[in-house]
């Protein structure tokens, strides 16, 4: 191919430019112009203003105008999908449709949270279902090890100790933390001379104290878990029963700096009919706070129920036996062949053809002793008249737990 003549010297540059100065076209104004134009102070003409016609001058006020005033410029019409600008009416952006991006961002928003003050009550139904339920509950406990029987449960099923020290002597001792009541009046700080701890396999051996002395209130070491029932912690101070001194073990293959205390830590001789009586405790507690709500505030916590076969009409929870009364005589001759509830009793109904419910039965009497039961139901005032009562509505979910892991706790599986 051949090149092109008339691109040969102007691709090169030619070397008499440089040093010379570019030439300046002005369309609109003549070198003539420029030499009248006045100078200022430096001798240096100054610039006339661009000419500028009165249609410009025009569309520049109408885009001012606009560019301040959006509101009047765009009106938009929701329900027509429609916008009105200066040229007529047309069809709404999807830009500019709020409710289009209300179905776009709805699933990408996330979920609001919920206020602090409601943080715990159930919102949905499911929820709700599963705090009026105590059984779900107990099963939904975390899973702990018993070192002493070597299983794993729900921590529902085992009572949970934990190594403090003796505000007066500084020696360890066992205690049933949960079950470790505010009041000062439920614990007997003296120690009676039958509630001694164990002699030390060496008589005369002083157990050693802690070199840290921590507050009351603060547990020394991890957890320890034991099954949750009154001949497992009976047998650790029956010898030959197998699960003799167990409690030397409670940390099991534990790490902790504590372990070395547990062989020589305090355990109770009556450590059953000690967690026995804080057990009865806390129901009592519960039974007269709830019958003071039902009482002063007219709540429907403690319903009574007019025989078994009313039972079906209440709202579903657990059912409180105490028997005859015997400030009744008409109720003590009706219920006088009567046979008492066992442990674990269920009494059920039919809601319908299809479907059965049954509900927990607990012999008051049996669980807290002819004393307390009867001392409950003089002081409450929603147990004074009757012998059969329901408990219904959520926050009864708690004295239902504690009442059936009281009578696992009493029965004998023997």
């Amino acid at each position: 191919m051949r090149r092109c003549p008339a691109l040969r010297d102007s691709s090169a540059i030619s070397t008499r430019t440089f040093g010379q100065p570019r030439l300046q076209c002005r369309p609109y104004a003549s070198t003539k112009a420029l030499a009248r134009a006045p100078k200022n102070e430096n001798g240096r003409q100054t610039p006339r203003p661009p000419i500028t016609t009165t249609a410009d001058a025009d569309a520049d006020a109408d885009s001012d105008s606009l560019f301040h005033d959006w509101e009047k410029a765009f009106q938009i019409d929701q329900d027509a999908k429609t916008v009105e600008t200066a040229v007529g009416s047309l069809p709404l952006s999807p830009v500019m449709d709020a409710s289009f991006w209300a179905r776009r961002e709805h699933h990408t928003k996330p979920k609001p949270k919920k206020p602090p003050h409601n943080a715990s009550k159930p919102q949905d139904l499911l929820e709700r279902q599963f705090a009026a339920n105590p059984f779900a509950q107990a099963l939904a406990t975390p899973v702990r090890y018993d070192s002493s029987l070597r299983n794993r449960f729900p921590s529902f099923f085992l009572q949970d100790f934990h190594l403090v020290t003796h505000p007066e002597t500084g020696r360890p001792w066992w205690i049933p933390q949960s079950l470790a009541l505010d009041n000062s009046n439920h614990s007997n700080a003296k120690t009676k001379e039958e509630d001694r701890p164990q002699a030390s396999e060496r008589e005369g051996q002083m157990l050693p104290k802690l070199k840290k002395k921590p507050s009351r209130a603060k547990p020394l070491g991890p957890s320890a878990y034991v099954t949750a029932r009154k001949d497992i912690l009976a047998a650790f101070t029956q010898a030959k029963s197998g699960l003799f001194r167990r409690e030397r073990g409670l940390f099991g293959p534990s790490s902790s700096q504590y372990t070395s205390f547990q062989g020589q830590a305090v355990w109770r001789r009556d450590m059953d009919e000690f967690v026995l009586d804080l057990m009865r405790r806390h129901i009592e507690q519960d039974l007269l706070y709830l019958s003071r709500l039902c009482v002063e505030q007219s709540r429907h916590y403690i319903v009574k129920c007019f025989g078994w076969g009313d039972v079906q009409y209440k709202h579903k929870g657990a059912v409180l036996w105490f028997g005859p009364s015997a400030m009744n005589d008409d109720e003590s001759e009706m219920n006088e062949g009567e046979p008492s509830p066992g442990p674990f009793a269920t009494y059920e109904f039919s809601d319908s053809e299809a479907t059965k419910t049954a509900v927990a039965v607990h012999n008051m009497p049996m669980l807290l002793g002819e004393e307390t039961a009867t001392r409950v139901r003089k002081e409450a005032g929603a147990l004074q008249d009757g012998s059969i009562f329901m408990l219904g509505g959520r926050r009864t979910a708690d004295l239902q737990s504690k009442l059936w892991k009281l009578q696992g706790y009493l029965s004998d599986y023997r």
